[in-house]
């Protein structure tokens, strides 16, 4: 997220990314930038560097209610995300190789929360886990 142009730092609405192992290949990012009308715009973050910036084409972008994430209050970062992931793998007796991530704020005053899809070395699904991003605490599983 430090990657990102100013413009966007205080609009981020959803960062999502597959194959984190813990860290994934690219970030995608949708967020409003001011000085577009507030328009979400669709950026990729590859290693540290923004690669992609267009007005996106996501339509749930445009009409869903996710609130900017509140940066300040993210205190668990991918990599402890990823950690938390591997220990609920390794409770199901599974190793962890890979997650999906999805970073959402679902409403101004709520947390963020990590949605994180595990996945085994065969690419085979052991489970999904949802933690807040202030805490860390475990909300929900699969």
């Amino acid at each position: 997220m430090r990657a990102l142009p100013a413009q966007y730092q205080s609009g981020i609405l959803r960062l999502s990314a597959d194959h984190g192992k813990p860290t994934p290949p690219y970030w995608a990012i949708i967020a409003r930038n001011p000085s577009r009308r507030g328009l979400p715009t669709s950026l990729t973050v590859t290693r540290g560097r923004v690669t992609s910036e267009r007005a996106t084409l996501n339509p749930r972008a445009l009409i869903s209610g996710d609130s900017p994430i509140t940066l300040s209050r993210v205190h668990i970062d991918s990599p402890e995300a990823w950690r938390r992931a591997q220990k609920f793998a390794s409770d199901r007796g599974r190793r962890l190789d890979s997650v999906s991530y999805v970073l959402q704020q679902r409403g101004s005053s709520a947390a963020a929360v990590w949605s994180i899809w595990c996945y085994d070395s065969r690419g085979g699904y052991i489970g999904f886990v949802s933690l807040l991003a202030t805490t860390g605490t475990i909300i929900s599983t699969d």
